[in-house]
Parts: C-alpha cells; structure tokens; sequence
C-alpha cells in the first residue's frame, strides 16, 4: 500500500492554528506596553509634586485577559500613601487636584490603538 507524507500539511495547519494565539500574545503585549507607559507618566507626575506625601503615591496596573480581550486596570495602589490618590489627582473643597490622571491615558491612547490594531490585524 502506499503512504502519502502528509507532514508539511500537518505542520501548516499547525501554524495556522497557532496564529490567532500569536496575534492575541502580540495584542495583549501592546496594551501592557500601553498600560506601562501610562503608570510611568503618571509616577513622573506625582513625583514632581511640592508634597512629600503626594511623591509617594504608588501607581500600580493589573493586566486581565479573558478570551481575546484584554485590558489594563491602572490605579493608585491602595492603602498607605495611595490614600492621598483622590486629593491629588481630584482635588477636594480646600484646593488639590492639580495631578494629571486620566489625562496621561487620554496621550497614550492613540499611540497604544495603533500598536494594537497593527498586532489584530488578522485575527
């Protein structure tokens, strides 16, 4: 009887198999970048501040993935000097609120969704 080698076509359907999880990785490792780069230009911010307490704000990013989505939580850490997070960055009735936030995710956006795109791209 004859055999066939059927081991280049196993071997691209493998790779074909595989490429979705490839994208995903590249996807999830841009929006971690992007989530990076935000925490990073959040901590220069709170460590420019004239208040001591404020410099010590500890900015942290949980990175979460749940079938091909994936996402960043960027958020003061909580508890010690992570308390100050809200008259920093919101200020209250007396003054504060001069920290960016929000802003600093507002700059990385565009750059982060071009970096993502171009790694879906295919999926």
């Amino acid at each position: 009887m004859p055999t066939i080698d059927v081991s280049e076509v196993t071997e691209l359907a493998a790779r074909l198999a595989a490429a979705p999880k490839r994208r995903q990785a590249l996807v999830s490792a841009a929006v971690k970048k992007g989530a990076q780069n935000i925490k990073t230009a959040i901590q220069a911010d709170v460590r420019a501040s004239s208040d001591s307490g404020i410099r010590r704000i500890p900015i942290a990013y949980e990175m979460r993935q749940e079938g091909v989505i994936s996402e960043a939580d960027i958020a003061p850490v909580r508890g010690g000097a992570g308390g100050l997070a809200n008259i920093a960055f919101f200020g209250t009735s007396k003054g504060g609120g001069s920290h960016r936030f929000y802003e600093h995710g507002i700059d990385e956006l565009d750059t982060t969704a071009r970096y993502v795109r171009e790694a879906a791209r295919g999926l």
